[in-house]
């Protein structure tokens, strides 16, 4: 093979390869601020509790989360598009709140869609947090908190920087944005997410 030749194969191998990349995710046009540190590679999981894709997703996220590098930091951020999804967002912080989220986070998936728990209701978050030996008036203190309230505000504002319309989506370093439609499969999500890591580590 001739070194124009072989020049060529690998133009045309680079542009085959580049659109498949283009297609996993989008690109803002200003990077959102960030909640980790400056040396971290931020990636933000954007879901809502009733949403079935995400609860499909948060397995294989978690088992993703466990094979990066120190440098990776994955962040929740519960989509809060109307009341009822604002009304699950608030039971994700309380549980934060209270440092319970590795023990209830999926367990919460888990009651939604496996278990069908109708939590819609304030009594019915009660009732779930019960589980982990939270009192009643705890979690309806914890629900309008000062707190809950001003992490909800900041995470609505997020939402809207990363001009977001559905769920589940990944959005890393604050600035490229990956869902379903994008990439294709929710495996291939993750895969997107990866690679996108590699190419930020070379800019660093």
């Amino acid at each position: 093979m001739t070194n124009t030749l072989r020049g060529l194969v690998l133009l045309l191998v680079s542009f085959i390869a580049l659109p498949a990349m283009a297609q996993g995710y989008t690109t803002l046009n200003e990077r959102a601020p960030l909640q980790v540190a400056a040396e971290k590679i931020e990636v933000a999981a954007v879901f809502s509790y009733t949403c079935p894709y995400c609860y499909q997703l948060e397995p294989l996220l978690q088992t993703w989360m466990l094979k990066q590098q120190a440098d990776v930091q994955v962040v929740h951020l519960p989509a809060a598009f109307n009341k009822q999804w604002e009304h699950l967002a608030r039971a994700y912080y309380i549980m934060d709140a209270l440092n319970l989220t590795q023990q209830a986070h999926l367990p919460l998936f888990n009651a939604i869609h496996q278990e069908k728990t109708n939590l819609s209701s304030q009594r019915a978050l009660e009732v779930f947090f019960e589980r982990y030996g939270v009192k009643k008036d705890q979690v309806n203190q914890l629900y309008t908190s000062f707190g809950v309230e001003s992490r909800l505000r900041q995470d609505i504002a997020r939402l809207k920087t990363y001009r977001l319309t559905g769920v589940p989506a990944l959005v890393i370093d604050g600035q490229y944005v990956i869902d379903g439609n994008s990439a294709g499969s929710l495996e291939n999500m993750l895969k997107v997410a990866e690679q996108l890591i590699i190419e930020i580590r070379k800019t660093r």
